[in-house]
């Protein structure tokens, strides 16, 4: 595909269109009401090896024991009403970890179609694999569950009833490491979206700005990026119009041309510049409201509207700055996974996910994988900084995955999917390629070669934030020339922890050593933490797996990232309990009245949302740590 660049001046004209022609295109229909589901015939999943525990040496076998198959299904059962989104089961029962097989159905009006319009069928999340059916006719398939994808409503009958029915199969390759728990089902919100004869796919707005001094002297441009698609029977030359309002109620008005396009697809950008631009950040995450119509010969094909954020984050000197002021980020990771819901969140999660990162003194979180799009809204407008990663976690262990072109493929169109999503938010500081993958990534030709394009392919989709690699902490291993690629590294460490990594006062040379190897790269500390099960609560800080273990764990490590002139920031793992593979003891060894264990316990709040003494702790320690040394 071909790339059209343009810039667009201050003096570029507002586009005029007559009345008529300016009507907006049909609104999207949501589906989420009159949904019925059923468990299908299928053969059991696998049995499931158990996944690589936190930074283990390669080849190191997991404490856990493999999963029984999963459950055989021989017969469908019987239709009932459901929720979506939802999982299958909100509780963690061992016995479902390797999945099992669903359809979904609903029966639904078909909206009003305008001459020049068709519909695309939207699914937000589904875990892990869809196969949709529109009107008993197969229309598409997905094979990645963390990212949205779109397929088109071929055969949707205005005005009609129509019947979309999904099968959704949550049984889980065992040669996929991941650790969190299995959930299946239509886990976000799906949509009817209408698609003009005109449409930019994956639309992309990312801002680009430059400071002379801290956060003054700038300059903001907003970049527009996407796939102009020509989904009808004739040429197409259509203009996109961005119409900006800034925080404080100024409105910029600016059009460009995209081009004519006889064929069925071409990659287009735009610059569009921004005057006297107010700057976001996660103390005044300052938040324009955006409209971009495009249409083609005066005709509206297409409405997007958006909060926008104007920032830039860059490294320099090795370290991370926003808009060229220094930071140092305090954060907390997080799983989507609530109480009795699961992996589908409602509106009140998001929203408590947001409170407790805000009572913590978090300015920044993480995840496996990309975010619910609302929540990410909701942290660009509190100001809670992202670091949006792909769910390439551990992949080229045990089965190697990446060594095949065809594993590599598949992942590299995740890295993909995530950054496209995930790229319109300020919020996300970010976009990391991958979690603990091999410590010496360059004597392994398929890591080497999967990382080598992940990056080229992140920094390609947007070139506005430094792109990033999550590694494991372990001394003993030199410079790997794939990493020192990537303008920031995540590092991931259990000094003090880990039988692996038993002696914390390694700690502190190890993250040297780092800068030693990586002089140029910043540098963030991704992971840290230690388990504390509620059997062990009130035993005393000698005893690993205590609340006051955990809390002397965390502050002696804060200490050394205080003190740290290396480090840009670090990052708890996790802010809150949630459910894992089977019989997972996370270093802290077996407790017999746990049975066979469910929960990731290394969470400052319990899965019930109760704060533990560690929380506390951290919080206080981050409170007191500036966004901005030195101020």
């Amino acid at each position: 595909m071909g790339r059209l660049h343009i810039a667009l001046t201050i003096a570029a004209a507002a586009l005029s269109a007559p009345a008529a022609a300016s009507s907006a295109p049909p609104r999207s229909v949501p589906l989420s009401a009159g949904w019925e589901v059923r468990t299908d015939a299928a053969a059991p999943a696998p049995p499931q090896a158990p996944p690589p525990e936190e930074t283990a040496p390669e080849g190191e076998a997991s404490s856990a024991p493999a999963t029984p198959p999963g459950r055989a299904a021989g017969v469908a059962s019987p239709w009932q009403p459901a929720q979506v989104p939802s999982v299958f089961e909100s509780r963690a029962l061992a016995p479902l970890y390797p999945g099992s097989v669903r359809r979904y159905r609903v029966t639904f009006t078909g909206p009003a179609t305008p001459p020049g319009f068709r519909w695309r069928i939207l699914f937000e999340s589904v875990r892990r694999k869809a196969t949709v059916f529109l009107n008993g006719r197969r229309i598409g398939r997905n094979t990645d569950p963390y990212t949205p994808f779109a397929v088109d409503a071929r055969g949707l009958r205005p005005e009609r009833p129509n019947e979309l029915t999904v099968i959704v199969d949550s049984r889980k390759n065992p040669k996929l490491p991941e650790g969190w728990w299995n959930w299946g089902g239509i886990v976000r919100p799906v949509h009817l979206e209408p698609v003009g004869r005109a449409h930019v796919r994956d639309l992309g707005t990312m801002s680009e700005v430059r400071c002379r001094g801290p956060a003054r002297r700038c300059r903001a441009s907003l970049l527009v990026d996407g796939v102009l698609e020509n989904l009808g029977r004739r040429p197409i030359d259509p203009r996109l119009e961005v119409r900006l309002r800034s925080p404080r109620g100024r409105t910029i008005v600016r059009s460009v041309r995209l081009g004519r396009l006889a064929g069925d697809r071409r990659r287009v950008r735009a610059t569009v510049r921004i005057p006297r631009p107010q700057l976001w950040d996660p103390e005044s995450p300052r938040l324009y409201s955006a409209r971009l119509t495009l249409r083609d010969r005066g005709q509206v094909q297409q409405v997007v509207r958006r909060a926008i954020g104007l920032r830039s984050v860059t490294v320099k000197r090795a370290h991370l700055y926003l808009n060229n002021r220094r930071i140092q980020l305090r954060g907390a990771s997080i799983h989507e996974d609530m109480p009795a819901h699961g992996a589908a969140l409602t509106e009140a999660d998001m929203d408590s996910y947001v409170r407790e990162l805000k009572g913590l003194g978090a300015n920044l979180t993480r995840s496996h994988y990309l975010l619910n799009d609302r929540l990410l809204e909701r942290f660009d407008r509190a100001g809670i900084l992202v670091w949006n990663e792909a769910p390439i976690w551990q992949r080229d262990h045990g089965a190697n995955l990446l060594w095949r072109p065809a594993e590599r493929r598949r992942a590299l169109t995740s890295v993909a999917r995530t950054v496209k999503a995930g790229r319109s938010h300020p919020s996300v500081l970010t976009h990391s390629v991958a979690n603990e993958l091999s410590f010496s990534p360059d004597a392994k030709p398929g890591t080497r070669i999967f990382l080598d394009r992940a990056r080229e392919l992140a920094e390609d989709l947007d070139p506005t934030i430094p792109i990033s690699v999550d590694t494991k902490g372990r001394p003993g291993y030199g410079e790997q020339f794939t990493y020192g690629r990537f303008k920031l590294l995540g590092v991931n460490q259990y000094f003090g922890w880990y039988r692996w990594v038993s002696n914390f006062d390694d700690l502190e040379p190890f993250i040297y050593e780092q800068r030693d190897h990586y002089p140029r790269t910043a540098i963030v500390m991704t992971e840290f933490g230690a388990e504390a099960l509620p059997t062990l609560a009130t035993e005393p800080v000698t005893r690993r797996g205590s609340y006051a273990f955990q809390s002397f764990h965390a502050l002696r490590t804060l200490d050394v990232v205080d003190r740290s002139p290396v480090l840009s920031g670090a990052i708890y793992w996790t802010l809150r309990e949630f459910e894992i593979y089977p019989g997972w003891t996370g270093g802290v060894g077996r407790d017999p009245r746990y049975g066979r264990n469910t929960r990731h316990n290394k969470g400052l709040i319990d899965y019930d949302g109760n704060p533990k003494p560690a929380y506390y702790a951290v919080r206080d320690r981050f409170l007191r740590t500036p966004l901005y040394p030195g101020r």
